[in-house]
């Protein structure tokens, strides 16, 4: 192999090879990198503006179910949520469908949330709840109590519910 040096390192055809491999090579890195990263930065950019309250979010869910309200209800939900209650996982779509359901066969549900642990942390959140309500029917109220938690998404600028899940409480005894 002969090469004469005229001051480069691409005279070198070896040389030219291994840097252009190289070259290639920290090309498709950082086109990699910018691909994964570009979302994470974008995303990252929404933060929630401070005192924008994820535990409301829970309030308009309850609040729309509670009128018979599907579109309310819904909107309380990321695309991607989904929830647990009773041991069964449901798509809002699902739960939304039970309880409106439920009141078309008479049942009057009251959901009313105290004891809220909220924490947001720029564009996701997680809090924590109990849930006092009641399902009146022709029969009577019956009184019931759960600990809830949700895990939420800024997106679109509100909260929005990504995971909910419902734990009924023991009645005392």
């Amino acid at each position: 192999m002969s090469f004469s040096y005229t001051g480069s390192v691409y005279s070198n055809p070896r040389t030219i090879r291994e840097s252009s491999t190289s070259m290639l090579r920290a090309s498709l890195a950082a086109a990699a990198a910018t691909l994964a990263l570009g979302p994470v930065a974008a995303h990252a950019a929404a933060c929630a503006p401070a005192g924008a309250e994820p535990v409301d979010t829970i309030r308009q869910m309850y609040a729309g179910a509670m009128a018979g309200d599907r579109a309310r209800t819904l909107a309380a939900f990321d695309p991607e949520g989904y929830l647990f209650d009773g041991g069964v996982r449901y798509t809002p779509q699902a739960i939304t469908d039970l309880i409106l359901r439920a009141e078309a066969a008479g049942v009057k549900p009251v959901w009313a949330i105290e004891s809220v642990e909220s924490h947001p942390a720029c564009d996701m959140a997680w809090a924590t709840w109990t849930n006092h309500g009641t399902f009146t029917t022709a029969a009577g109220a019956q009184p019931k109590t759960w600990l809830e938690s949700a895990v939420f998404v800024w997106r679109d600028g509100a909260w929005k519910i990504r995971f909910f899940h419902s734990t009924p409480v023991a009645p005392a005894g």
